[in-house]
């Protein structure tokens, strides 16, 4: 094929799921989600259970899956950034006590290769200095 006939596939184009409500989109996931949970909290409750105390859990179950699902920190998403959290705290705790030995090059490494002289009109006759 021509390759002035083709054209590439945009790289940031992401085809997502959503559901619009009342003019304005929802993720289709985090809609369900929290539609679930509060199905659940809706059983819940009229099966008996305490009302605060669902209200409470579910709520708090819904920001958490919204910060999970959604949830962007520093341009990864949420599940990255506790991958690498996860990581960081499974690694072994060691620390490296153990000073690295360093060994100083004599003077004579430093010293330029050539020694600079005087000027003849600043040498001393009796100095050994060329």
């Amino acid at each position: 094929m021509n390759d002035y006939l083709s054209a590439s596939m945009p790289r940031r184009l992401r085809l997502r799921a959503s559901v619009q409500i009342a003019g304005m989109r929802l993720p289709a996931r985090a809609f369900l989600m929290g539609i679930g949970v509060m199905a659940i909290g809706g059983i819940a409750i009229s099966l008996g259970a305490d009302i605060e105390r669902t209200i409470w859990v579910s709520g708090g179950l819904i920001v958490i899956g919204l910060a999970v699902l959604e949830g962007r920190v520093w341009g990864r998403s949420s599940r990255d950034v506790a991958g690498i959290v996860w990581r960081h705290l499974n690694r072994p705790k060691r620390l490296r006590l153990s000073q690295p030995q360093v060994t100083l090059p004599s003077e004579e490494a430093f010293a330029p290769a050539v020694r600079l002289q005087r000027p003849h009109w600043q040498r001393r006759e009796g100095s050994d200095e060329r």
